[in-house]
C-alpha cells in the first residue's frame, strides 16, 4: 500500500488534471462560438474523452510504478497560479517599501506549460471537428461510388475517386494531429520540450485556423477549391492527379511526425520520410496543391480580377513562409534542430531553397 503522503500527492496530480479537463469542457459546451462550431459528435468525443480520462487517470496514478509518476499539468498550473496570487500580493502590498522587487514572473519551465496547455485547448475540439468532417466526407464519397458500381473510368474519377482520395487523405492527417494533441507520453516520445515563444509566431499559426481565417479572409479572399474544374475532363483528371500526389506528400510529413504532431510546439525533432529532403514539406506541397486549384479561376476571369486572386494567394503564401521561418527561429535553440538544418539544408525545394 502507498505511504499516505505519496498517495496524496498522486491524487494531488490526478485531481489537478480532472478539473482541468472538466473546466475546459464547460468552455466548450457554453462559449457562444464553440457551441455553433463544434459538431454534435465532436462534442460527444470530448465528453467521453473527459469522462475516460477521469476513470483511466485514476487507476494510473494510484498504480503506476513511482518511477514514472511525473507531477501533472493540471498539479502544475495549480502551482503557477497559487504562486503568482501570493507573488501578486506580496508585490502590490510593499509595491512603495520595496522598490527593486521584481514583479512576478514565471521561468521557462512553467511557460511551457501554460503555452501547451492553451496549445491543447484550442488545436484538439479543432482537430476532432475536422476528423469528423473528413470521416463523414469519406464514407458520402465511398456510398456514391458504390452506387456507381466502382466505375474506374475518368469522369468517376473527377466526381466521385477524387473526392473520396482527398477526404481519406485529410481524414489520416486530422487522425494523426487529434491523437498527437489528445496524448503526451516518454513512452511515445513526443513530450513537450518548448512552445512557440512569440506573439507574432503565435499570430501566424492561429491566423491559418478558424475562426482566425476569417481576419485575413477581410483583406484576402479564398479562392483556392480542392475540387476546381478545368476546361476538359482529361485536364481536370490530369490537375486533380497533381493535386493528390502533393497532398499525399502533405499527409506523408504528417505521417512521418507520428505521436509528435502539434502546432507551435517542439516535441521532438522528425529526420525521417519527406523532412529528410526538405526541411517543410507540408508547407511547400499544401500551397502548391493550392495554387494548382486556383488556375481554372484565373483563367476565367478578367485581368484586374485575376490580379487580385494572385496577390490574395501571394498573402496566404506568404503567412506559410512566415509559419516556417518562425518555427524555425523558435526550434533552432534545439541543438538536435541545428544538426537537422545543417544535413537537411534546404526549407522548400531541393536544392533550390
Amino acid at each position: 500500500m502507498l505511504p499516505q503522503v505519496e498517495l496524496r500527492q498522486r491524487l494531488e496530480y490526478y485531481f489537478s488534471n480532472v478539473v482541468l479537463i472538466w473546466i475546459a469542457l464547460i468552455f466548450y459546451r457554453t462559449n457562444k462560438y464553440y457551441v455553433s462550431f463544434l459538431r454534435h459528435d465532436t462534442q460527444q468525443l470530448l465528453f467521453w474523452l473527459a469522462a475516460a480520462y477521469t476513470v483511466i487517470g485514476f487507476i494510473l496514478y494510484v498504480f503506476m510504478p513511482a518511477k514514472h509518476v511525473r507531477e501533472s499539468k493540471g498539479a502544475t498550473l495549480l502551482k503557477i497560479l497559487r504562486r503568482l496570487a501570493r507573488d501578486t500580493k506580496d508585490y502590490i502590498g510593499n509595491f512603495t517599501l520595496r522598490t527593486s522587487q521584481p514583479p512576478p514572473r514565471i521561468d521557462p519551465g512553467e511557460k511551457t506549460v501554460l503555452l501547451f496547455m492553451l496549445v491543447k485547448i484550442f488545436f484538439l475540439p479543432l482537430m476532432i471537428n475536422f476528423l469528423f468532417g473528413n470521416f463523414h466526407d469519406v464514407q458520402n464519397n465511398f456510398r456514391m461510388w458504390q452506387n456507381h458500381g466502382y466505375a474506374l473510368t475518368m469522369p468517376a474519377f473527377n466526381g466521385i475517386i477524387y473526392p473520396l482520395a482527398l477526404a481519406l487523405l485529410l481524414l489520416i492527417d486530422t487522425a494523426y494531429f487529434a491523437f498527437g494533441y489528445s496524448i503526451e507520453s516518454s513512452w511515445l516520445g513526443n513530450k513537450v520540450r518548448s512552445v512557440e515563444p512569440t506573439f507574432f509566431g503565435w499570430m501566424v499559426a492561429l491566423v491559418c485556423y478558424p475562426p482566425f481565417t476569417d481576419v485575413i479572409g477581410n483583406y484576402a479572399n479564398w479562392y483556392a477549391n480542392d475540387y476546381s474544374q478545368f476546361s476538359t475532363e482529361g485536364l481536370t483528371f490530369i490537375m486533380r492527379l497533381a493535386v493528390l500526389a502533393l497532398f499525399g506528400i502533405y499527409v506523408s510529413a504528417t505521417v512521418a511526425l507520428g505521436a509528435k504532431c502539434s502546432n507551435l510546439t517542439n516535441r521532438g525533432i522528425v529526420s525521417r520520410g519527406p523532412y529528410a529532403i526538405v526541411r517543410h514539406p507540408a508547407y511547400i506541397a499544401k500551397n502548391l496543391a493550392w495554387w494548382v486549384t486556383v488556375i481554372p479561376v484565373l483563367h476565367i476571369t478578367n485581368p484586374a480580377h485575376a490580379a487580385g486572386i494572385v496577390m490574395s494567394m501571394v498573402a496566404w503564401t506568404l503567412i506559410y513562409f512566415l509559419r516556417a521561418i518562425t518555427e524555425e527561429r523558435h526550434l533552432i535553440a534545439d541543438p538536435e534542430y541545428q544538426e537537422y538544418a545543417k544535413k537537411v539544408k534546404y526549407r522548400f525545394i531541393p536544392h533550390v531553397f
